[in-house]
């Protein structure tokens, strides 16, 4: 349901967000279409990071929801259950790094058009902070990188990390100021 939320949420404030232009000062025509193009293209990239965002939560939103023993009864059986979640681990993974590479460039190309501190940018800097963390982390867990180079401890700690419900919640909060 809050996933539902989230995504309807998008589609609302993601067109209300591109509308949102106010170009304050006086510039040379030939300056300030430069500058359009930028935070044209910057913003696009910013609404495709969130957009792939909301389709990354779809796995996490399904996962907690899905009860292994649930869909054994339901007939799935073990071995293709495996590689279902598989194939929607991996979605999820090149969804996130996706997004959070997006939301990167999207954050360099306005912060080249309006200034690092300007406007909505700490919100921005705060989610893209957030999904770097997560992403990390998520690396950390997929790649079971081996013993000498990563500690057990440190595995452990990365999936605690990574699992964190309020890095999400607060995540999602940064956007909202951002995208509002």
């Amino acid at each position: 349901m809050r996933f539902l939320i989230l995504l309807i949420a998008l589609a609302l404030f993601s067109p209300l967000a591109a509308a949102d232009e106010d170009n304050e000062g006086e510039k040379d025509e030939e300056d300030e279409r430069d500058d359009d193009e930028g935070d044209d293209a910057g913003e696009g990239l910013g609404e495709v990071a969130a957009w792939l965002l909301g389709a990354g939560f779809i796995y996490v939103a399904v996962r907690q929801r899905l009860v292994r023993d649930q869909l054994f009864m339901a007939g799935l059986e073990r071995k293709r259950y495996g590689a279902l979640l598989k194939l929607a681990l991996n979605g999820h993974m090149l969804l996130m790094l996706g997004a959070t590479a997006l939301a990167g460039y999207h954050g360099w190309l306005m912060a080249q058009s309006e200034g690092w501190l300007e406007g909505d940018s700490l919100s921005g800097l705060l989610a893209l902070a957030m999904m770097a963390y997560l992403s990390v982390a998520g690396v950390l867990l997929w790649r079971r990188l081996p013993a000498d180079w990563v500690s057990r401890s440190l595995r452990k700690q990365a999936r605690l990390a990574h699992v964190q419900r309020w890095v999400t919640v607060l995540l999602l909060v940064a956007l909202a100021l951002h995208l509002g």
